[in-house]
């Protein structure tokens, strides 16, 4: 079964949530010097719950997430810009 991803759409871009074995957020910063990073994601891993703590956490309105899974076609384009990114904070 595919891992689900949670899609946050933001000033234009998007931001993911993975939440496979290793839940990450992978993250898009609009206008910062490094404009993208992984952050560990510590929450929920149940996808309805993970969407609501991600908008809640950031006091933003849940339409503006969306619930796909690994297969959907903008994020497959888009998962390789994180890359080079390193985990933050490392997992031991």
């Amino acid at each position: 079964m595919p891992c689900p991803i949670i899609i946050r759409y933001h000033e234009g871009v998007q931001s993911y949530l993975v939440l496979d074995d290793n839940p990450r957020e992978l993250l898009r910063h609009v206008g910062f010097t490094e404009p993208l990073s992984v952050r560990t994601w510590l929450g929920s891993v149940d996808p309805e719950e993970a969407r609501s703590d991600w908008a809640e956490m950031l006091a933003e309105d849940p339409d503006n997430y969306q619930i796909v899974d690994e297969d959907n076609q903008v994020y497959c384009l888009e998962r390789s810009d994180w890359d080079h990114c390193k985990m933050w904070p490392p997992r031991p």
